[in-house]
């Protein structure tokens, strides 16, 4: 159809409704748009639908010029038509997928899936099953997440002070920032440790364990410069402030905040660890494990346990001393009688015995360890108590210290 053609039907139209022919003009009118729909000019659907003289607009209120609506992005106007259409033929499929897709359009996904599944229902082809399925996917995973989020308020009050902190932190800092957006903002990597206040290697730590207990998810969504977009839990914002957790000692949390890869660097750590890498296998596995305990227990301030284990680990760097020069048995004069022990049957005393009469190791050596022998016998709650001696700060560092350079000594 020629413009010239749609402008004469057009006026013709004009006429009938000037002269009180409304009914006759409207019938005109709708036969006019589904032929111009079947020749795809949409223009011109929208052109008559929207002339002035067009009262009321009701009259054209059909498929063809909700669809042209639609693609012409006047998407409200053609959602009221849908809706109007629908109401008067509830089995039109095609009506109920577009009008589902312009509800999904404006995040009104119940309804959109509503509509969507009497479509399916009444008619399964390719495009309506593909909406349906879209759809259908989109509505179990907002169940997922509705069950992940009120989970999280179960597991909340059960979460250790030092946790809870750090969420208040986390979620008040997100409160303030202007990315975020229906509870949704792009976060780089290096933005958790600030938003936390805590430092990368405990802000990755807490990251994970949030993600899992539904805190906050990831999304399908990048932000301007590639950032991953998460959501926060929209419970936690009202249930956070809330929270009174239970209280942890404050050292530990303390010390928790103290724990990272620099504080480990200072105390040589990693300079321990490569060390005992030429140590084998069976005594490596039990040094290493009680390294690591002591170092831990050494930044918490754990000073029983620093004191405790240093001598654990003095014990075992003397052992693993002894097979490497294939000593199985050892002996010592002890009262004016000869002991005789096999290896593994000596304790820390036997062994600083032997060396100190052998002199195998320097005399440096079984000082230092006589000291983490000394203080290692406060395992005993009794000696504590008899001799109220106070197991403090100063004597973990002894013990600490003394360790560490005898580590050095048999293992370099």
């Amino acid at each position: 159809m020629t413009k010239k053609e749609f402008q004469r039907r057009k006026k013709e139209i004009r006429n009938l409704y000037d002269n009180g022919n409304a009914g006759i003009g409207g019938e005109l009118a709708s036969e006019l748009v589904r032929e111009l729909y079947a020749d795809k000019k949409l223009d011109l659907i929208l052109d008559l639908y929207n002339s002035d003289f067009l009262f009321p607009k009701n009259s054209l209120w059909i498929f063809e010029v909700a669809y042209a609506l639609n693609e012409c992005k006047s998407k409200s106007e053609a959602e009221r038509i849908y809706d109007h259409i629908v109401s008067l033929q509830p089995k039109n499929a095609s009506a109920l997928n577009n009008l589902s897709n312009l509800k999904k359009e404006r995040g009104l996904i119940t309804e959109a899936f509503d509509l969507i599944r009497r479509a399916y229902d009444i008619q399964k082809d390719e495009i309506i099953t593909r909406n349906y399925e879209c759809l259908l996917t989109i509505i179990r995973e907002r169940e997922h997440t509705a069950q992940l989020y009120q989970h999280a308020l179960v597991l909340l009050p059960k979460e250790n002070e030092f946790v809870i902190q750090k969420l208040q932190t986390f979620f008040l800092n997100a409160k303030k920032d202007r990315e975020l957006k229906d509870n949704k903002m792009p976060i780089p990597r290096w933005k958790f440790k600030v938003m936390m206040g805590t430092d990368e290697q405990k802000a990755m730590s807490l990251l994970d364990q949030w993600l899992g207990k539904g805190y906050i998810r990831k999304i399908d969504q990048r932000g301007t410069y590639g950032e991953q977009i998460y959501e926060f839990n929209p419970l936690l914002f009202n249930e956070l402030p809330k929270i009174r957790p239970k209280k942890v000692n404050p050292q530990w949390l303390k010390g928790i905040e103290q724990l990272n890869a620099d504080a480990l660097e200072n105390l040589s750590y990693f300079v321990i660890v490569q060390s005992i890498e030429r140590v084998k296998k069976t005594i490596r596995n039990i040094l290493m494990r009680d390294l690591d305990e002591l170092f831990l227990n050494f930044i918490m301030k754990n000073h029983k346990a620093v004191i405790i284990l240093s001598g654990s680990i003095v014990e075992i760097l003397l052992i693993y001393f002894c097979e490497k020069k294939h000593i199985e048995d050892i002996s010592y004069l002890k009262g004016g009688k000869t002991i005789t022990k096999k290896l593994y049957d000596c304790d820390l005393g036997d062994l600083l015995l032997y060396f100190e009469q052998t002199r195998l190791l320097s005399s440096a050596v079984v000082h230092m360890g006589n000291i983490s022998r000394i203080y290692r016998n406060f395992v005993h709650p009794g000696k504590e108590l008899r001799e109220q001696e106070v197991l403090d700060q100063d004597k973990a560092n002894i013990c600490f210290a003394s360790t560490m350079e005898i580590v050095k000594r048999i293992c370099t």
